[in-house]
């Protein structure tokens, strides 16, 4: 098959999708002058019309900008975030540090609970070890 009828073809082929949108969108109940109104056709001759929009030049994903213990400290609740005094990341290890007389068990579940929360849902990408210094 030569070139000019495959193209025949694919213009037959899309004239087609269009009318069964056409179809299915009356079938929703929009009225006719509401749809677009577009013909696919062909000239000879005629060069495919430039791209609206460039392509992305990069498919790299965004990269986070908050450290974990940036993101720890963010998450906790207003209540469990006054009771710290800080958040680092040694190696393996997330050590907080207590406002005097603020370390309690309840606490520390609360900031425990919500780091697992935030390695859970990969906001935090690696797994630390609590401590508290």
């Amino acid at each position: 098959m030569d070139s000019k009828k495959v193209i025949e073809k694919l213009l037959k082929i899309a004239a087609n999708q269009q009318k069964i949108i056409m179809k299915l969108a009356q079938a929703q109940g929009l009225p006719p002058d509401s749809l677009p109104n577009s013909q696919v056709s062909m000239s000879p001759g005629q060069a495919a019309p430039p791209a609206s929009q460039p392509p992305p030049q990069s498919l790299e994903p965004t990269k986070t900008q908050k450290t974990p213990a940036k993101a720890l400290l963010d998450a906790l609740p207003p209540a469990v975030r006054q009771t710290l005094v800080n958040a680092e990341v040694h190696g393996g290890d997330m050590t907080i540090r207590f406002q005097p007389g603020k370390a309690t068990q309840p606490n520390y579940d609360a900031v425990f609970k919500t780091l697992q929360d935030l390695t859970t849902k990969n906001v935090i990408q690696q797994k630390y070890n609590l401590k508290v210094v």
